[in-house]
């Protein structure tokens, strides 16, 4: 009888954590955290492409000047 009760034990912890495996999903999944978080990259990613377009053009201004200054 204690081998069947160990089994039964055994599978309501499984179903336990398959259902609170479930609700933690869900959760994350109705936050929409991961399409923010989505959006955060893209944007960080837009930011840096900016910034490296604004250094070649200063980098160009800085190499004109001294051109003309020539």
């Amino acid at each position: 009888m204690e081998f069947i009760g160990v089994i039964v034990v055994s599978i309501l912890c499984i179903i336990g954590l398959l259902i609170l495996a479930a609700v933690i999903r869900y959760a994350i999944d109705s936050s929409k955290t991961s399409k923010k978080f989505d959006d955060i990259i893209k944007e960080i990613r837009s930011l840096r492409t900016e910034l490296k377009n604004q250094k070649k053009v200063q980098q160009e201004k800085s190499k004109n000047i001294i051109d003309e200054k020539v």
